[in-house]
């Protein structure tokens, strides 16, 4: 345990908390607001194009992937089928994305599936539903007879005409796309330019993939490893316990929530006053961020030492920084099978989930936002991106979480109760939908484990980073199979 309590009193403490308590809920309210926003589609009496549901990004990579291998089609409707999830609009999308992947005439006869669950569905009092009924009802027919006559009627894609197709563009997005290029041949260039450029980034996601899977399989004997250290205690923790009392590192961390409760509601009030007000927030949103940076000097304010503070949040190597950043890595696969535990608890919970609480079965479907985000970036704004996750987020994030809150509380808690609620608060900073954050949490957790057993805040920042760069990666591969 270290000598002396880390500076500030229990009166500070006791008023840290308090704002803890008030600025915490209020970063999770605007957190899961917009969580809540980006997954669920405002009420339209229209139907509106797919903005990256499960259906459509099963489609575009089912598509693109066939075309740029020249194989594959039956086995990526497969993929789009299981995704559909039954409900009728989706069940027409599924079928006109089988008119690519398998034949024009197995669309024709899905469409015909739906229009005769369409016209069996029962009389309902919601308008808005009854309107987008209507319409799809309307469009199935339309391709219905469109596919069956494709294969006989070269004809058949003039008479159903542009404003038809257009039409379609823009209540189905990417599947109305693949109507207008279904009775085109492979060397087309409109079928070229809607499917082409998915091979290289989808070499790019096997890599990452195959990557990952040694990775969790050096990960399973790296745990066992270490559990077997730890029991014969052989491995030991090297952060020191800090002695009760203080303040200064609570402070710090109540400091960054506050800052970021304060750009969470600066970016909301911005989008009230209109998109020219958002556009400027968002520009300012991203130095702001990096002036976080700063927050984890506040204990210098206070009187604390720069020699100290460096030691107290742990920016230190006594083996070294190359021992260090391998120590990150190996714990980082050590302590993955915990990782891959919390993604399938949180895949049961939302399976239970769906159970309780379906969901409108006339809905496109959730929507990948983060998908989105990357698709609508240009390449600067995507470096941006990538180094405010691998460098700011692993910095910023472990310095407050691992290096002063994590501090604070293993002063006063035993260490996997400390891990714990640490990493609860790091979840919770994140705009994830509830469910979600559990992987995020299980993350924390495994960070602040690291920073016990080494001592030292490289190998966390080491580990977040790598996470960081790794999920990334594959999602920009995946970004790019789906949209080029």
């Amino acid at each position: 345990m270290a000598a002396e309590p880390d500076p500030g009193s229990r009166r500070a403490a006791r008023l840290a908390w308090l704002a803890f308590a008030v600025m915490l809920p209020i970063v999770v309210i605007f957190q899961q607001m917009s969580a809540h926003s980006s997954t669920t589609e405002p009420e339209t009496a229209a139907i509106t194009a797919p903005q990256g549901d499960e259906v459509e990004v099963a489609a575009r990579l089912g598509a693109r992937a066939a075309f740029s291998l020249g194989q594959g089609g039956g086995t990526f409707q497969s993929s789009v089928d299981e995704s559909a999830g039954g409900s009728a609009l989706q069940e027409f999308r599924a079928a006109i994305s089988a008119g690519e992947l398998v034949s024009h005439a197995n669309a024709a006869r899905r469409l015909g599936d739906v229009i005769a669950d369409l016209e069996n569905a029962e009389s309902t009092d919601d308008t808005v539903a009854a309107d987008q009924r209507a319409q799809l009802l309307a469009d199935a027919r339309l391709l219905e007879d469109y596919y069956r006559a494709l294969d006989d009627d070269p004809d058949a894609a003039e008479r159903l005409g542009d404003d038809a197709l257009n039409g379609l563009v823009e209540r189905h997005g990417f599947f109305g796309e693949l109507v207008r290029i279904a009775p085109l041949p492979q060397d087309h260039e409109l079928r070229t330019q809607v499917l082409d450029g998915a091979l290289i980034p989808l070499f790019i996601m096997l890599i990452v993939l195959v990557v990952m899977g040694l990775a969790i399989l050096a990960g399973l004997g790296l745990g066992i490893t270490a559990l077997v250290m730890v029991a014969s205690g052989s491995i030991r923790m090297a952060m020191p316990r800090p002695k009760p009392g203080g303040s200064v590192y609570l402070e710090s961390a109540v400091l960054f929530v506050a800052c970021f409760a304060f750009l969470q509601i600066a970016q909301h009030l911005a989008a009230l006053l209109g998109e020219q007000a958002l556009a400027i927030a968002g520009l300012l949103s991203l130095p702001a961020q990096w002036l976080l940076l700063l927050v984890p000097l506040w204990p210098l304010l206070r009187g604390v030492t720069w020699s100290r503070l460096r030691d107290d949040l742990g920016l230190r190597n006594p083996k070294g920084v190359f021992v260090e950043i391998l120590a990150g890595i190996a714990g980082y696969l050590a302590l993955l099978p915990l990782l891959i535990a919390g993604v399938a608890l949180m895949l049961v919970l939302l399976f239970v989930q769906q159970l309780i609480f379906p969901s409108d079965p006339d809905a496109a479907g959730p929507t990948n936002p983060i998908l989105e985000m990357i698709k609508g970036l240009d390449p600067v704004m995507l470096v941006l991106l990538f180094t405010l996750a691998t460098i700011w987020a692993p910095l910023c994030e472990e310095l407050i979480f691992r290096g002063a809150l994590f501090r604070h509380m293993r002063a006063r808690l035993a260490l996997p109760l400390a891990a714990l609620l640490s990493a609860m608060v790091f979840g919770m900073m994140h705009g994830y939908a509830a469910l979600q954050l559990i992987p995020v949490t299980i993350l924390g957790f495994n960070f602040a484990l690291l920073r016990a057993w080494r001592g030292s805040l490289i190998g966390p920042i080491v580990a977040h980073a790598l996470n960081n760069a790794v999920v990334l990666t594959l999602l920009f591969a995946l970004a790019f199979v789906l949209y080029g």
